[in-house]
């Protein structure tokens, strides 16, 4: 967005092809028309995430449906939490040689992975339910902590 912002306000844009080529000479921007797309873009990179929000059908998922959003960022927190606790697990469980100590790892790294797997599997049902194509479990997973 800061690259467009940039190329709209010095109304140079390089064609990838030809870098000589530029892509704003024949834009016919007049100056007023400039300074709205400017204003815009700078609107909607100091929005973040919150210019989700914009769009109608989002915004309408949000307000009129929240309960699979609260649940699915549950889901989403407790697995982050998780893997957090794994994390730091395998920082403590080291030895002066960097090496975990796999005695006092396993059991609990053995209940963290059937926890994801609960996770994972409630929410793949849940889309299964709602109508979604994914079958891989795998493929929720990395896309929940993405």
């Amino acid at each position: 967005m800061d690259v467009l912002r940039t190329a709209i306000s010095v109304r140079q844009l390089p064609y990838y092809m030809i870098p000589e080529r530029n892509l704003m000479a024949e834009s016919g921007f007049d100056v007023a028309q400039q300074r709205e797309l400017v204003r815009s873009i700078t609107n909607i990179v100091n929005e973040g995430p919150r210019m989700l929000l914009w769009v109608k059908k989002i915004r309408q998922a949000i307000v009129c449906h929240p309960e699979p959003l609260l649940w699915y960022s549950k889901m989403r927190t407790e697995l982050e939490m998780l893997a957090l606790e794994c994390n730091n697990m395998a920082v403590r469980c080291r030895d002066e040689n960097l090496m975990i100590d796999q005695s006092s790892v396993f059991n609990n790294l053995l209940t963290t992975a059937m926890r994801y797997y609960q996770i994972v599997q409630l929410v793949w049902m849940r889309m299964r339910l709602e109508g979604s194509s994914v079958d891989d479990l795998m493929v929720v997973f990395e896309n929940m902590l993405s």
